[in-house]
């Protein structure tokens, strides 16, 4: 397998348009990076920058260490998974694997032990004499993957392989995708805009929004430990609540406060507040953070239930503060109804605190 490093790696399109700008980042040999974010953030950009299939405006390739900038995509021994499959319709399974491994001349015994060992990998084995058009979905994309596996490359990329798949189908997709970068260790390049996709699949997790890295963390890290708003709102379902509050002293004690809410700082958060200096900031709730209660004294707001979403295992409860709508993710018991009234707590543990100006996380700026 192999590294990889991305340095101020950059494409313009036209002369004001970057489809990514000055991507840093480096991956360890056998890591399983995914690159998040909605439409139009880069990923996809950056992801067929490092196979070649795009020009680099600025900014270098490295692939163990050698510059590979402006090599040819055959000579950079990376393989590419795509969204729409690119399986050859007028092969079959069997040839649709062996070709790339035709190309390169090798023996036909070599190809033919290749080409069983992927295809028992990826659970293809029994069609390897079917033609495309004679698979479901499912099976058209595990040929494309074994393909790839074949030429065993230094790097592993994967644009978005999942999304054309039914709901249950990519479930079971991510946990085999898992196994098969377990039991090769190959360096994988994974692009989504699924954030729990990224979450139960990746080793670490590149969130880009307008061409641009906003975190790199483990799943924990991007989750707990959000760098900003975006990355805050755009990792967790339903999203993280925000609010703007005001910091308040009453008896000598901070509240985080607006219309509808009130909320006693504890003591670890004092010394960001008063070194954060500002009287505005915003506050991130997850919805599983808020919590129910019936006392009434520790609520840090009461309010009439709008809809209830059950879930099965748990219940999304939606509650609204004037124009905002909040969500409070609830076990299924007890259950609960649209107009009763709540009150409303949290886990002051797991409170974040945002910039107003600049809505960088608090805890990780200052």
């Amino acid at each position: 397998m192999a590294t990889l490093e991305l340095i101020n790696l950059s494409k313009r399109y036209g002369k004001k348009v970057w489809g990514a700008k000055d991507v840093n980042l480096k991956v360890n040999d056998g890591e399983f990076i995914v690159l998040l974010g909605p439409s139009g953030c880069g990923k996809t950009t950056t992801l067929r920058m490092i196979a070649g299939l795009e020009e680099v405006t600025e900014g270098r390739i490295l692939i163990d260490n050698q510059d590979v900038t402006y090599l040819e995509p055959r000579k950079r021994e990376v393989s590419m998974v795509f969204q729409s499959y690119a399986v050859w319709p007028h092969m079959t399974v069997y040839e649709n694997i062996a070709f790339p491994l035709k190309l390169r001349k090798l023996p036909e015994n070599e190809i033919d032990e290749t080409v069983h060992e992927v295809s028992q990998m990826v659970k293809i084995e029994e069609y390897l004499s079917r033609y495309p058009s004679q698979l479901s979905g499912g099976q058209r994309q595990r040929v494309a993957l074994a393909r790839a596996l074949a030429v065993k490359p230094k790097i592993f990329l994967m644009d978005e392989p999942l999304s054309n798949l039914d709901a249950k189908l990519r479930v079971k997709m991510r946990t085999e995708l898992k196994a098969i970068h377990h039991k090769t260790g190959a360096t994988t390049i994974f692009v989504t805009h699924d954030q729990s996709e990224a979450m139960s699949m990746a080793d670490r997790i590149v969130v880009m929004k307008d061409g641009h890295i906003e975190q790199v963390g483990t799943p924990d890290d991007v989750y707990f430990n959000s760098a900003n708003v975006f990355v805050a709102g755009f990792i967790g379902t339903p999203p993280t609540n925000f609010f703007e509050m005001e910091v308040v002293q009453k008896n000598q004690k901070l509240y985080l406060e607006n219309r509808y809410i009130s909320i006693p700082v504890i003591e670890k958060l004092n010394k960001i507040i008063e070194k954060y200096g500002k009287s505005h900031l915003i506050v991130g709730i997850r919805p599983e953070n808020l919590k129910i209660t019936d006392n009434k004294s520790e609520a840090i707001f009461t309010e009439k239930i709008l809809v209830v979403e059950p879930q099965g295992s748990h219940q999304i409860i939606a509650i609204e503060l004037g124009e905002q709508i909040v969500k409070i993710v609830s076990p299924a018991f007890p259950k609960y109804n649209a107009d009763e009234v709540i009150h409303v707590t949290l886990d002051y543990e797991r409170i974040m605190l945002f910039d107003i100006d600049t809505k960088k996380r608090l805890e990780m700026s200052l």
